[in-house]
């Protein structure tokens, strides 16, 4: 199987390769199907990329959808099209126009999703912004600069925790304060810090500090910390 490699000014068709790399600043006109696919220069495909292994460690525009084994992003990519990936780890910037499906999905650079994510496991200590549903098995969050935000969060378990963070302690009163917003929070277990949200609602429900919720529903038990606040407390 042929490899494909674009280390200057080039472009190239689309096809079946074993390996993609495109190191200089190059095209590829139409959909890549590879084993590995990297990106360490300036990148674009117009089509859709699937791969066993896609990393970008330079700058990537994919004009279509991705469909991988491993995905990670070291650089920047803005992908127009959804993404479906079994473990999808974004340590630079990576934007997403349409949905992400998988496994797992990990940031810890910054990231935006127009669609829904839906993985089994989603760990967060970078800046997200998901447009829609942000659905997953297990949650654990660390905010930090500034606020990350989505429109709606179903889960089993979620933590929300603010990243501690020593380095620029002595800015504090300068920025704003970490925080996760969302109009509802929907899950068994649920345990938020940091936290702006309309609605929680869950079977056991613990309320952190520097929490504004508008209405928390639960069915089981709930704490609330006296630094939070929490409009109104229903058991359902």
């Amino acid at each position: 199987m042929e490899n494909l490699l674009i280390n200057g000014f080039g472009s190239s068709g689309g096809g079946t390769y074993q390996t993609v790399e495109l190191n200089g600043k190059g095209t590829i006109n139409g959909d890549i199907d590879c084993e590995r696919f990297s990106c360490s220069g300036t990148g674009t495909v117009n089509g859709d990329v699937k791969a066993d292994e896609l990393r970008i460690s330079g700058h990537a525009k994919l004009n279509g959808a991705i469909a991988a084994s491993k995905v990670r992003i070291d650089g920047s990519a803005k992908v127009d099209g959804d993404v479906e990936a079994g473990k999808l780890k974004i340590l630079g910037y990576a934007g997403i126009s349409g949905t992400v499906k998988g496994e797992e999905a990990i940031v810890r650079g910054k990231t935006s999703i127009g669609k829904d994510c839906e993985v089994e496991h989603f760990s967060a200590e970078g800046y997200f912004t998901i447009d829609g549903l942000l659905n997953a098995e297990q949650i654990e969050i660390k905010v930090h600069g500034g606020e990350s935000k989505v429109k709606e969060i179903g889960c089993r378990r979620i933590v929300c925790t603010a990243h501690q963070s020593k380095l620029f302690s002595f800015l504090t009163p300068l920025i704003s304060p970490p925080r996760l917003s969302a109009e509802l929070i929907e899950g068994d277990q649920i345990e938020l810090a940091n936290t702006t949200a309309k609605v929680v609602r869950g079977n056991s429900v613990i309320i952190g500090e520097n929490c504004d919720i508008g209405l928390i529903e639960y069915k089981e038990d709930i704490r609330v910390a006296e630094t939070a606040k929490v409009g109104e407390k229903r058991k359902i």
